[in-house]
Formats: structure tokens, sequence, C-alpha cells
């Protein structure tokens, strides 16, 4: 039978993963963490394929498959934590470092890149019910997903949160330069060419600036039937 597809935008620190993966607990659902592939992509392509950072944003469809075979990737989610195998390889240890996280962020604007990870997040999708976090997972990626969920909060409390994180990491920031990153990505992530972040026009938007964790999970729950 069809299997259900729940997609969850937002902004940078709208708390997606974070509710994606509640709900995937709560429901059984199979989560996707797209980030975490462009994380995998970008480990390959640096790590594996040697290609200089430089050259991230604009290489091609071929140049990529030159070195990446999509069948060599294995996106795995069980016991409520996600990895990524790479020719049968655990390659998820190398994927949390700030290089890979820059080298990510380039590829995540290359529009060859993101064709290539949606075909994978769809075949996922055909073999599990899945719940998806990103930035176009109900615009672009399941267009036609059961339900889509834009998730937002203030700038302000987006920037505590990510502060938060980041002290997580042994980083301590002022609330100030927090903001002004928050800011940042927001700006880039709404103007840039590949992947701007969109609101679907058929998803439901929750503002958790007010709300704990729990709490959206019980809001986006009451929507599921």
């Amino acid at each position: 039978g069809s299997k259900m597809i729940i997609t969850i935008d937002g902004p940078v620190n709208s708390g997606k993963s974070t509710i994606a993966r509640m709900l995937a607990q709560k429901r059984g659902l199979f989560y996707i963490n797209s980030g975490l592939l462009f994380r995998a992509l970008a480990y390959v392509l640096t790590e594996i394929c040697k290609i200089p950072l430089e050259q991230l944003v604009t290489l091609t469809h071929d140049q990529i498959l030159k070195c990446f075979d999509l069948s060599r990737l294995e996106y795995m989610y069980q016991g409520n934590s996600e990895s990524v195998l790479y020719d049968r390889n655990n390659i998820s240890w190398h994927l949390k470092s700030q290089a890979i996280d820059h080298a990510a962020s380039l590829i995540a604007t290359n529009g060859d890149v993101r064709e290539i990870l949606l075909k994978l997040e769809r075949s996922l999708a055909q073999l599990h019910d899945v719940v998806i976090d990103g930035r176009d997972t109900g615009s672009v990626v399941f267009p036609h997903a059961d339900y889509k969920f834009f998730l937002t909060a203030a700038p302000e409390i987006r920037a505590k949160r990510w502060q938060r994180s980041q002290e997580k990491k042994g980083n301590r920031l002022p609330l100030d330069i927090a903001l002004k990153e928050v800011n940042r990505r927001d700006e880039r992530d709404k103007t840039r060419l590949v992947a701007p972040l969109i609101e679907p026009a058929d998803a439901i938007n929750i503002d958790s600036s007010d709300k704990s964790m729990d709490e959206v999970v019980k809001v986006i729950e009451g929507f599921l039937s």
C-alpha cells in the first residue's frame, strides 16, 4: 500500500530535527535526516574523491557521478538513531566535524547535488512511513506529502536555542552574536537561488516561540488522523 509522508520544514534552529525525531519515535516512523545526507555526500566528495572545496558549488551531475555512486550510500534509521554507510562502512562518525559542516553548506547550494539526494529520499519513502525535516522537503522533495508542517519561532528564540546548542559543543557565544548569525542564515536561506527556504502553500504553520518541544509534537499529532 502507499506509505505516509510527513514533511517538516523551517528556518535554522526552529526545532525541526528535534520535533521530527520525537514524532518518529512516538509514531514508529522512519526519520530521514536530510542534513545528514548532505554531510555524507560532502564527506564522500571531499574525503574520498578528494574534490577541492572551491569546486563543490559548481560540480556537475556527471562529475559527481564519476566519483559517487548512489547505490554505495546507505541510510539507516534504527533504535531512534540514524547512520550512513558508504561501501558498507559506517561513516557517521566523520560527519560531525566543522570541515564537513562547511563542505555540506557549499554542496547544499548545488542543484545537481540536491537532485541526486532527492532520488535517495524518495526511494526511502517508498519503503517506509517517513518523517523528514529540511528546508524544501514539503515544496520540492515531497510535494504530495500527506502532512506538511512549517515550524517557525522568533529570531531571538532561535538565537537562544542556537546559543545553547553551541554551548554544548563548548562554544560560548554572546546572544547578540547568535542573533546576528541566525538573521544572516535566514537571509541566505530565503534569497539563495537553489533550494531557498519556502513555506509550502499547503503547510500547517506552527510557531513554537512559546511552546515546548513536547507541546509542538502534541499540536502536530492533533493534525494526524
